[in-house]
């Protein structure tokens, strides 16, 4: 089972009923999703998390927190970069598109699709409206602040 990492803010938790989705687009979504985001790694989430914020507004009460599926849960659908239009980065409407068709036919809890930010990092898509979705499990967390060498 894959590595699910996610940076949160303390005060409004994990955020795993995947409220967030409804209120905005993201790279592999439409407003209304039910979903969530998650890294394959501690250091791809932090990468996303300064990608996406003005560093003088950086909360000071991030957690960051691993979480795991149990490995009897069914699968993971992949949107490789390989088969993915060589100008997917920059066409939002391509990876909606693609992250769209899998949250509504729900094959699978997990979408992992590559980090816009750095291709050869992978990000995984949660549908948290997937029966099996109730089955993540935090494993570990601690409080996290940005090295101010970062920003």
């Amino acid at each position: 089972m894959p590595q699910l990492w996610r940076l949160y803010r303390a005060e409004y938790g994990p955020g795993l009923d995947g409220i967030g989705g409804t209120f905005a687009d993201g790279r592999w979504h439409t407003r209304g999703a039910r979903v969530v985001y998650f890294g394959a790694s501690a250091a791809i989430v932090v990468l996303e998390r300064l990608a996406h914020i003005d560093p003088d507004l950086l909360p000071t009460d991030l957690t960051l927190a691993y979480f795991e599926l149990p490995p009897t849960i069914s699968g993971i659908n992949a949107a490789h970069i390989s088969v993915l239009p060589q100008n997917w980065i920059h066409d939002q409407n391509v990876t909606r598109l693609i992250g769209g068709q899998w949250w509504r036919e729900r094959p699978s809890p997990l979408l992992v699709v590559p980090s816009a930010i750095l291709p050869e990092e992978s990000n995984y898509v949660l549908n948290a409206q997937h029966p099996e979705a109730r089955s993540l499990q935090l494993i570990r967390e601690r409080s996290f602040n940005f090295d101010p060498r970062l920003i």
